[in-house]
């Protein structure tokens, strides 16, 4: 009889990558912060093939936030700390809109999963904000401030669960979304098994 014991050192590395569709120009090019406590309830549960009241969780949507950063006179930016402690993780302020009491979100329709021979697979998803998300958006980029609402500047992305758990959380320099940009954003969840 054997008597061993694995430890898969299983690790996760989220990574956002921001572009403006029509010109190439990248806006953000950043690695996130994980809720663990989050990704190892949604794991386990994946894995026994169980729901949260009918709810799955697995990742079904990316949340837009504009609370990550405060902006002062000078244009000096500070950034928070990634909200990941605890399975209550969220967004700072979930909306990035002239709509307070909507959050935005963006489903994810498909997902590519990298298919090589190490012990990693790359979880690869594509939203796209069209020229007219948000329809209430400004016409052009050149917002003179960034705290209004109205301007649709987002400072914070997550991957959310179909439960609504958070199970990421990036904090960037503030990107406004405007009628006159097409922006990708390309989310890339990188899952590590082994040593």
């Amino acid at each position: 009889m054997y008597n061993t014991t694995d430890n898969a050192n299983l690790s996760f590395h989220g990574h956002v990558l921001i572009s403006d569709v029509d010109t190439g120009e990248v806006l953000l090019d950043k690695f996130n912060a994980i809720n663990f406590e989050n990704m190892a309830i949604a794991i386990a549960n994946l894995l026994a093939n169980q729901t949260d009241n009918g709810d799955g969780f697995y990742i079904s949507k990316i949340a837009f936030g504009r609370g990550g950063t405060i902006v002062d006179a000078n244009g000096n930016i500070t950034y928070k700390t990634p909200k990941t402690n605890g399975a209550s993780g969220s967004l700072y302020e979930p909306n990035f809109g002239a709509n307070a009491d909507q959050a935005v979100e963006k489903a994810i329709g498909s997902f590519h999963v990298s298919n090589n021979n190490g012990s990693y697979r790359d979880l690869t998803s594509v939203v796209t904000l069209d020229y007219n998300e948000p329809a209430e958006a400004l016409a052009s980029d050149n917002a003179a401030d960034f705290d209004d609402a109205e301007s649709y500047v987002f400072d914070e992305l997550a991957l959310v669960g179909d439960n609504d758990a958070f199970l990421t959380h990036l904090i960037f320099h503030p990107i406004q979304k405007s009628q006159n940009r097409k922006l990708e954003i390309r989310y890339t969840l990188r899952i590590t098994a082994g040593s």
